[in-house]
């Protein structure tokens, strides 16, 4: 006898897109390092060929992949599709489609950033080489020499300092999670200031580095840790007035009472 089965018990069978597994075999290879950073994969024509495909489907898996950051599309002499280094700009192009939409503010950004880039700045003390050191010497020196030609331009090169402190951990997760932060935060509020941070007040940023600097060169971990948290603080202060009035409440709050207990324990 033969037992019927319900219906309504089977789930539903969906199988993938053509461009999803076109798109998972491609990133397979990269991931398998079969296709390196800076190599082309094969032309649109190939892949149809090889997967068996329409030119449609390819185009769609190589658009996605292109979305993830996983490989980068040329025109003209050079055309075609190349492994791209991975680098923090999809997580980047993620924190400005939430500011856009309204997500996340500058106080969430700088909240972020004050449980990141001090720890940051302490292992910097700690493990910095000399070359660390004249690379962000250099970078300092450049900013300076910008803020009589470009504030805009010298403020860019000068919040850079914190990703380049940061590559110093040799940790690609904090590497990539500073820049993007940090680009979100320049996109933010530097055009939004631009006309009215005076060439003084940039001037001040760039020696709040250059005492983190000293922290780091010295090896003084702790300090280095502080003075970045200090110089965070500071830079909120400066720029909440600036920033709309939608910061998050708690956040904004939170922020302002470590800024009142830095300022009551200074000598």
């Amino acid at each position: 006898m033969t037992t019927r089965l319900p219906i309504e018990g089977f789930a539903s069978l969906k199988k993938p897109l053509l461009s999803q597994e076109v798109e998972s075999a491609i990133k397979k290879s990269i991931q398998e390092g079969i296709y390196k950073p800076g190599e082309k994969i094969p032309p649109e024509r190939v892949l149809v060929e090889q997967f068996q495909v329409s030119r449609v489907t390819v185009r769609e898996a190589l658009r996605n992949l292109q979305r993830s950051g996983l490989i980068t599309v040329r025109r003209g002499v050079k055309a075609g599709a190349y492994i791209s280094e991975l680098t923090s700009e999809p997580i980047t192009e993620n924190f400005q489609n939430l500011i856009q939409m309204g997500r996340i503010d500058y106080s969430h950004l700088i909240d972020a950033r004050l449980y990141i880039e001090p720890r940051a700045a302490e292992m910097a003390a700690k493990y910095r080489t000399d070359q660390d050191l004249r690379r962000l010497e250099t970078l300092l020196q450049k900013a300076e020499t910008l803020v009589s030609e470009s504030r805009r331009q010298a403020r860019l090169l000068n919040v850079s300092f914190h990703c380049e402190v940061a590559k110093i951990t040799k940790n690609p997760i904090i590497v990539f999670i500073t820049e993007s932060i940090t680009q979100s935060y320049s996109a933010l509020i530097i055009d939004r200031t631009r006309d009215i941070l005076s060439s003084a007040q940039v001037r001040k940023f760039i020696d709040e580095h250059r005492d983190i600097l000293d922290s780091i060169i010295k090896q003084n971990s702790a300090e280095a840790y502080e003075k970045n948290r200090r110089h965070l603080l500071e830079t909120y202060l400066t720029y909440a007035k600036h920033a709309p009035k939608s910061l998050h409440k708690d956040i904004d709050r939170r922020i302002r009472q470590d800024c009142n207990l830095v300022n009551a324990g200074r000598p």
